[in-house]
């Protein structure tokens, strides 16, 4: 461990030591314990406020974590050696940090976790498997089941999980049909430490399932009781802390590799032949005999008993047939009958239709459910009419224009299937054109545009109320007409998902030359309960089409915060892509500002220029 994971590995013992003594509060706290210390084990930076701002990528990454500084070195043997690694790990923040550790190595990645939706995951496994990239990064949970992904033969955990079949589960993706090679499996533990025990019990799981299973013992005796378990948990906790109190500084030590993991050959793992068993003596043979059962060896005489079954059920066989012979021709067909003399029931004969009859009735039948669609469709089309007229009178009723961008800008598919497939396939590599997007230090209400028309993006839910902080406070610093425009429509109920406001603003301090304009895309969801939603893909999608057939009209730009950031299951991971997908890879200048904590009161910004979702009650 690095000093500054043994430092706050220190202090969250400390904080909680109540914990080992009080009673009322011992289960969860300890347990909140115990999540605590895994993280710090793993990367301190898991915790607000440890990493350093503004924050760069640099060696700091790898120097903060122990575990991290031994991956580093891990990854730079492997890669030499040409093998492929799947990297899994129960956090999706650690998942993270080990993204931009990939971006500032120079490794070429995929990644998939809970978050990453249905199309962007099977585009990352079929990328995987066809493009030479290194790693795949995976969640532990949603990485580990239901796919194929023979083409790596290193599998590396960077943390242990409790349930060992939940490991088992990930070490199999790799052990599919279809995997040639040897596959070598690396699990990373922090010594003496809360992982090691983890481990230790994960493996006395499976020693304990092996025993019952072969034993065919399933009945493992009463529960122990809870405050067993409770008490367990405690020295859990405890485990490892007299070494690391009695040790100063990093316990970082080096290793070799290759003679921890083994010969590497042309990108294969070299292993040890394991040479076939000498025969076992004859008597052992016959015990696994397939026609030793229970014990007993059937394939000798048979006994008194059988001979005498067998009689039986060759009289009644013989004298089946002959009383079907005496019934005539009509029961001649029950000579098949079962051998314990029970006759089968005649079965009614089916009338078998030509090829004719079979295509008439299919059509017949496709005729009947285009009918029903049509008519539920029309119906639907009716009913969606009915309510637009409403919506439009009561609009013009109240003097109401709309500034959403219409849907039919968004319905011209065309604009996006040209070079559809050339996207997907070389969307998030090293080698792939990153100056597409650029990143800069800044206020996004003051873009940096020159001439053209720039267009700024922010992200708001569907209650029509304005928030407080952050962009919500900077653009309305800047101009009252945003609060205006967005809480008229949300009075006239002109907020729906993937809805995108965009107008101008209009301010003392816009440009002589060009305009600045602004996109509001309704992406989150607000229930009756106040409850907010995360930033929806699905719907940032659909807004982000419509601002890029807007900038192509308007030869703008488009400039952005860092979407999403601080909200309920933050996902950069996907909004980039999305963000990449539609916008700068399609010749659309797009920049990602990113705003300092130290550029302005704590209330009025946030790191990265993030789009707040604080609204008002």
């Amino acid at each position: 461990m690095s000093a500054l994971q043994k430092k706050y590995y220190k202090a969250i013992l400390m904080k909680d030591l109540d914990a080992f003594e009080n009673e009322t509060r011992r289960k969860v706290t300890l347990q909140n314990v115990l999540i605590q210390l895994r993280k710090c084990v793993a990367h301190p930076y898991l915790f607000n406020g440890v990493e350093p701002e503004p924050f760069e990528i640099g060696e700091h990454i790898v120097e903060a974590s122990g575990k991290m500084c031994l991956l580093d070195k891990l990854l730079s043997f492997l890669y030499a050696g040409g093998h492929r690694v799947l990297l899994f790990s129960q956090m999706t923040q650690l998942l993270d940090i080990l993204q931009d550790y990939m971006d500032y190595r120079g490794y070429s990645y995929e990644r998939l976790d809970g978050s990453v939706r249905g199309e962007e995951r099977h585009l990352a496994i079929k990328n995987f498997g066809q493009q030479p990239i290194f790693i795949f990064l995976l969640s532990t949970r949603a990485g580990g089941v239901g796919m194929n992904l023979t083409a790596a033969d290193t599998v590396i955990f960077t943390d242990s999980d409790f349930n060992p079949q939940n490991d088992l589960q990930a070490i199999a993706r790799a052990h599919r049909i279809g995997q040639h090679k040897p596959v070598k499996i690396i699990r990373l533990i922090g010594r003496d430490t809360i992982e090691e025990l983890i481990y230790r019990r994960a493996a006395s799981k499976l020693r304990l399932t092996n025993a019952v299973v072969e034993g065919g013992q399933f009945a493992l005796g009463a529960p122990k009781p809870q405050g067993a378990a409770e008490l367990q948990l405690s020295e859990i906790l405890k485990f490892g802390l007299d070494k690391l109190l009695s040790s100063e500084g990093s316990t970082i030590q080096d290793v070799e590799l290759e003679n921890i993991l083994g010969e590497t050959k042309e990108g294969n793992w070299v292993m040890d032949i394991v040479l076939p068993r000498e025969e076992e003596n004859e008597e052992e043979d016959t015990e696994n005999h397939m026609y030793v059962y229970e014990g007993k060896d059937y394939s000798k005489e048979p006994s008194r008993e059988d001979k005498k079954a067998f009689d039986q059920l060759l009289d009644l066989q013989k004298a089946l047939i002959e009383e079907t012979s005496k019934e005539g021709r009509a029961l001649r067909n029950k000579a098949n009958a079962l051998l314990t003399g029970l006759r089968e029931q005649p079965a009614r004969r089916k009338h078998l239709l030509s090829a004719e009859e079979l295509e008439a009735r299919r059509k017949k039948r496709q005729e009947a459910a285009a009918k029903r669609a049509r008519l539920m469709e029309e119906k639907k089309a009716a009913k969606a009419e009915a309510e637009h007229k409403k919506k439009m009178a009561w609009w013009e009723e109240n003097h109401y224009t709309s500034t959403c961008l219409p849907s039919e800008e968004s319905g011209s598919e065309e604009e996006f299937e040209g070079d559809e497939v050339g996207l997907n396939v070389d969307l998030d590599y090293k080698d792939a054109d990153q100056s597409n997007i650029k990143y800069i230090m800044g206020d996004v209400t003051h873009p940096q545009a020159e001439e053209e028309d720039a267009i700024i993006v922010h992200c708001l839910d569907d209650s029509g109320r304005w928030g407080r902080g952050g962009l919500f406070t900077a653009l309305e610093a800047r101009s009252d007409q945003p609060r205006k425009i967005y809480e008229m429509a949300g009075k006239m109920k002109d907020l729906e998902l993937g809805g995108t406001l965009l107008f101008p603003i209009d301010d003392k301090k816009s440009r002589k030359k060009g305009q600045d304009l602004l996109a509001l895309i309704v992406a989150q969801h607000r229930d009756r309960s106040n409850n907010l939603s995360g930033i929806k893909l699905s719907a940032l999608e659909k807004g982000l089409k419509k601002i890029y057939l807007a900038a192509k009209k308007r030869n703008a730009t488009v400039h952005l915060p860092r979407i999403g950031y601080a909200t309920k299951g933050f996902n950069w991971y996907g909004t980039e892509r999305l963000i990449r997908k539609y916008l700068a890879t399609r010749g659309i200048p797009t920049l990602v500002y990113y705003f300092s904590r130290n550029k302005g009161s704590s209330s009025t910004s946030q790191p990265y220029s993030s789009s707040m979702t604080v609204s008002k009650p």
